[in-house]
């Protein structure tokens, strides 16, 4: 059976900018924020987080760094295995080309919602490593 592809329902914003302004503002369709998005939540939360998301630029998912800081310091990943918007296999990819520790969990994008202990846990193994 062939899988569709996973694609986040990115939409503008509806927002008014000037002319001169070529950037869109964009957001998460809210109608498929929870299921796409944070699966792994109690609807409650995705509800707010889909009703309260601020738009953002279409630059800030195109736009490449100038130095890539993953070069000179040393980088953890949290891999969210369930994540619907970047596969697990590009974020193992990209943790890999920046020789960055790697630990995956089953969680939806939104980990730092779901799995919050799990966040705090590398973030302090981090911290351990580099002091």
């Amino acid at each position: 059976m062939r899988r569709e592809p996973r694609i986040t329902p990115i939409v503008p914003a509806g927002l008014a900018v000037p002319r001169r302004c070529t950037a869109a503002d964009l957001h998460i369709d809210t109608s498929r924020f929870h299921q796409q998005f944070a699966a792994d939540v109690p609807e409650a939360t995705p509800a707010v987080m889909a009703a309260t998301q601020g738009p953002v630029a279409d630059a800030a998912l195109t736009e490449g760094a100038s130095v890539p800081a993953w070069r000179d310091i040393p980088s953890w990943v949290l891999v969210a295995a369930e994540d619907r918007d970047i596969p697990a296999q590009v974020q193992i990819s990209r943790a890999g080309r920046a020789q960055a520790t790697v630990v995956t969990v089953g969680a939806s994008h939104t980990l730092a919602v779901s799995r919050p202990g799990d966040v705090a846990r590398l973030i302090d193994e981090a911290v351990r490593a580099t002091c």
